[in-house]
């Protein structure tokens, strides 16, 4: 802000207007004069910084008039000018709003002073004025989050961003414990280690955590804390700027895990081939046995029992070159219901002399997207097969299919099985982790490939269902992009 001011003079006598004027032009102020409050009021605007004013005009007393300037110039400051100042008028001119008082005859060098100091006033607020929005405008547009704790822990305030990430409005969480709010209890003490910390050294930089969101889902947030000092140099808070990381840690690792999956798929694909070649001689000889043994009842039986030891491990051998094998999509637009019913049906002979049921929710239309149909079967095979197993008679396995989201397909299936331990949901897709007292454990590894080659997620929604055991939550985009995986 520039040092001249716009100011408006009211002033009715002629040669006390123009001594006036002649003094603040000194200092090249400009000046706007006006012999009345009426005729002020038409000149007055918003650009007017000072308003010096006689406190005798022809419309009656200043101190009546200075509200309806305020109107017009909130912002301008208000000099009465005046011959005489009783303790009344006075009080009433500062009561409505006058900044200042002058008495006649005016002392240029007085006039100055109280000028300059508006303007060393003005210039103050401007700055201020300038600063805060900026900060405000840092704070509401940068994609960062901006949190302030007290020494407790507890929530001062933070920016829109974190708004939007966390899906929590400022005003419903104000004053809660953040640990408790927001931090994983995995991860809560080693958390409020790193804020004591930051209270102790006054800073604490890279620090990379999770927080929970309002809909239970998690963000991997890193943080540069620092401590907020009152003007006594003591603490009174802790400022926390952090950077949502999330998709970067996830690519991290998927990265790692593509790596991981790759070598055991090397290893898997070269162990299964060599395997093959071994299980190809050991039929070749089962035949020629049979042949030799002829009617022996004991021979046959203990040979039946190698066929079959031969028949699982090929079995085995075929879901180890499964998983190593690249995936090629053949995809085509097809009904989700048609896929899933056919894999129920395929898997008649698992059911047979039991108590089974497939609960299908809601399904009164088609639910079509773009799948290959043959990579699908097989995920729903393999999740009625774990169902299956998991649960005890009379079994009963639920799915749901909906498109709320016009942009993709939601695929809940559930059991009434044990259910899963937290430690266990976390690592079911992990290639060789089984639950079971047989099995590879690659079945629900090769469902994530298939399911990821789609572009779609597979979680656990529920570790323990409604019905008492598991639950998963499949979601495909339904427009996909063919890629190798």
């Amino acid at each position: 802000m520039r040092d001249e001011l716009s100011i408006l003079l009211v002033e009715d006598d002629d040669d006390t207007r123009i001594t006036l004027t002649d003094v603040l032009e000194i200092d090249g102020n400009e000046v706007i004069v006006a012999s009345s409050i009426a005729e002020a009021i038409e000149l007055l605007d918003a650009s007017i910084a000072i308003i010096i004013l006689d406190r005798k005009l022809p419309d009656g007393p200043a101190e009546r008039h200075i509200p309806q300037l305020r109107l017009k110039a909130p912002d301008a400051e208000i000099v009465i000018v005046t011959g005489y100042a009783d303790m009344d008028s006075t009080i009433s001119a500062f009561r409505s709003g006058a900044s200042d008082f002058l008495l006649k005859p005016i002392n240029p060098e007085a006039l100055r002073h109280t000028v300059f100091r508006i303007v060393q006033k003005k210039t103050t607020e401007l700055k201020l004025r300038k600063e805060q929005r900026f900060a405000n405008r840092v704070l509401t547009t940068a994609e960062a989050i901006v949190l302030v704790l007290d020494l407790k822990g507890h929530i001062i305030r933070f920016n829109p961003y974190f708004e939007k990430i966390s899906g929590w409005k400022l005003d419903e969480v104000q004053g809660k414990d953040w640990f408790a709010t927001f931090v994983p209890t995995s991860t809560l003490e080693s958390i409020r280690d790193v804020f004591l910390l930051t209270q102790t050294s006054g800073s604490s930089t890279g620090v990379i955590n999770a927080i929970i969101t309002r809909d239970g889902s998690e963000r991997q947030i890193r943080w540069c804390n620092t401590t907020l000092e009152r003007d006594s140099g003591e603490i009174e808070a802790v400022l926390a700027v952090g950077v949502d990381v999330t998709e970067f840690v996830d690519a991290q690792a998927k990265v790692a895990q593509s790596e991981r999956l790759a070598a055991i798929g090397q290893t898997m694909a070269s162990l299964a081939h060599e395997s093959r070649n071994a299980l190809q001689r050991i039929q070749s000889g089962l035949e020629l046995l049979e042949l030799d043994i002829g009617n022996d009842p004991e021979s046959a039986k203990d040979l039946l029992t190698v066929k079959r030891a031969a028949a699982d491990l090929n079995s085995l051998l075929e879901e180890i070159r499964s998983f190593a094998a690249p995936i090629q999509l053949h995809l085509v637009q097809a009904d989700l219901r048609d896929v899933y019913q056919r894999a129920w049906r395929n898997l008649e002979s698992n059911r047979q002399n039991r108590q089974c049921e497939l609960v299908e929710l809601d399904h009164r239309h088609q639910i079509k997207t773009t799948i290959d149909t043959m990579r699908l079967e097989q995920v729903f095979r393999n999740l009625f097969e774990n169902s299956l197993a998991a649960s005890s008679d009379p079994a009963t396995i639920k799915i749901e299919l909906d498109q709320a989201d016009p942009q993709q397909t939601r695929i809940v299936v559930s059991d009434n099985g044990p259910g899963l331990s937290k430690d266990q949901c976390e690592q079911i897709f992990e290639p060789f982790y089984t639950t079971k007292s047989r099995g590879t454990g690659l079945g629900l590894a090769i469902v994530k490939r298939i399911v990821d080659a789609h572009q779609g997620t597979i979680k656990v929604l529920h570790c323990v269902s409604e019905l008492g055991g598991m639950s998963l939550q499949i979601t495909l985009p339904n427009q996909v992009h063919n890629s190798w995986t």
